[in-house]
């Protein structure tokens, strides 16, 4: 017999198997004695084998569900990794192609100022007239906080310091100009280490979608249910569970009452009801005590956690800095790309139906557009992109060459000299179609690609032709008067 790899693979096969019948065959010979002297042994002692057997059954799978188990995540959600040195480069980056980078610029310098002072920095959260103004007016008596009981008195945010820590009064969110206030108060919670959510009574719709959007940015969160001296122990907590089972006992909850003033009816010896206001009582230190803490043993997350929101709204404000400033780029290179493109066409006869007769601009729009947005394309995709284009024309050339008259009824006594002008108002849909088109794909894709571009082609240059080909036609006969 020959040993080759199959028949040694064979062999030590079958040699694992008579050791495996031997190893059978000797615990059974071992578990036979063992249940012999079991039978003769008292029953505790029986019981105690019979569980030492267990334990150790068990044991390697505990060890294995022990192995996999998910450590359990801390309550600010350690881990953000910060990309500060990043984000000053892209900052550099974008203020050389001349985006006004000064929002996100100054978010960077607010987060220096706040590390260098080293204070904790509490974000009071609530919708209007929720007693944000009134909580600061009762742990700094000696200030003179605007508090009314009209809803928004506050329209703009202050900071306060007590002690090491420093609280910001934002607007309600329900208050007049309700969108932006609502985004004043959630850029300023996320600058927060600590957010303090100032309920009037149970999660409405709106402070629980609020909630939600604070949760998702991991926001430590402190909530505090205010004016609690009207309700009695039983209700105050009923609404505590209510809140508690609705933000899944993630945040603590606390009962406080800020006092404020409070508009109350009192009835006169002589019968006569009269309105009044009054002070409220103050009750804050289940909130003090809460946000301690929070904040104890837990410093350095905490900062971590500050820095991230700053760096994430930084790095949001240079986004929408840079797309404004693309956009706005984009417009001038399409303009002045459709520009040359009706002086094109009114120097030819007839407009062809695709691209070639006017292909050296079309490529020059393209490659403009790609470098604005540093997409880096080659002549072949170029080509890809005008041929995607051309192909669309042919079906539609007639129909652009159609707008392009009706635009030009717009302008009376041209007459039948415009049939150059309506070539060129043709080739003007053309050329701002392709731009706009090849534009929301950079934008939205990152890249060139032809397919898309080649839809938002034909989007545009049958979409909303109508009125961009009166705009098209007054370009076109101003530069043909100067022409």
């Amino acid at each position: 017999m020959k040993f080759n790899a199959k028949n040694l693979l064979l062999a030590a096969a079958a040699i694992l198997g008579l050791l495996a019948v031997v190893l059978v065959l000797v615990l059974a010979e071992k578990l036979l004695a063992i249940w012999h002297y079991l039978q003769q042994a008292p029953f505790w002692l029986v019981m105690v084998y019979a569980n030492l057997l267990i334990v150790i059954a068990l044991l390697p799978l505990w060890l294995l569900l022990k192995l996999n188990q998910k450590k359990p995540q801390q309550s600010f959600g350690p881990g953000f990794e910060l990309n500060e040195d990043s984000l000053k480069k892209r900052l550099e980056s974008e203020q050389s192609r001349g985006v006004d980078t000064l929002a996100a610029e100054q978010e960077l310098v607010e987060l220096d100022e706040r590390r260098e002072r080293g204070l904790f920095h509490l974000t009071l959260f609530g919708q209007a007239s929720s007693g944000k103004s009134s909580l600061i007016q009762a742990l700094m008596p000696e200030k003179s906080i605007n508090t009314d009981v009209v809803k928004g008195t506050t329209t703009d945010i202050s900071h306060h310091q007590y002690g090491q820590l420093v609280l910001a009064d934002v607007p309600g969110f329900d208050a007049v100009d309700q969108f932006a206030f609502e985004q004043q108060a959630l850029d300023e919670a996320r600058r927060a280490h600590v957010v303090v959510f100032l309920l009037n009574g149970d999660l409405s719709r709106t402070e629980m979608t609020l909630f939600e959007q604070l949760k998702k940015m991991n926001k430590p969160m402190v909530l505090a249910l205010n004016k609690m001296d009207l309700f009695s122990d039983a209700q105050q907590n009923i609404l505590k569970q209510a809140i508690q089972e609705k933000t899944t006992k993630q945040f603590p909850v606390v009962c406080i009452s800020t006092g404020g003033l409070e508009s109350v009816q009192v009835i006169k010896e002589s019968g006569e009801v009269v309105s009044t206001t009054q002070l409220r009582p103050v009750t804050i230190k289940p909130l003090i005590d809460a946000i301690e803490q929070v904040i104890s043993g837990n410093e350095i997350a905490l900062h971590r956690f500050r820095d991230a929101g700053f760096l994430q709204l930084a790095g949001e404000k240079l986004t929408v800095a840079s797309n404004e400033y693309n956009d706005k780029e984009a417009r001038k290179i399409v303009e002045r790309h459709t520009h040359k493109a009706i002086v094109g066409a009114l120097a030819s006869v007839a407009p062809g139906s695709d691209l070639v007769i006017q292909g050296t601009i079309g490529t020059q729009l393209v490659r403009g557009l790609c470098q604005l947005y540093e997409v880096e394309v080659n002549q072949l995709q170029i080509d890809q992109v005008l041929k995607a284009a051309g192909g669309k024309l042919k079906t539609s050339t007639s129909l652009v060459l159609a707008i392009s008259g009706n635009a030009l009824k717009s302008f009376p006594g041209i007459g039948t000299a415009a049939g150059g002008i309506m070539h060129a108002v043709a080739y003007g849909l053309i050329f701002n179609s392709l731009g706009q088109a090849v534009h929301r794909t950079l934008k939205t894709q990152g890249s060139l690609q032809s397919e898309q571009a080649q839809q938002s082609f034909e989007e545009l240059l049958l979409g909303n032709s109508q009125n961009l080909a009166k705009d098209m036609a007054k370009m076109a006969l101003k530069i043909s008067q100067k022409y």
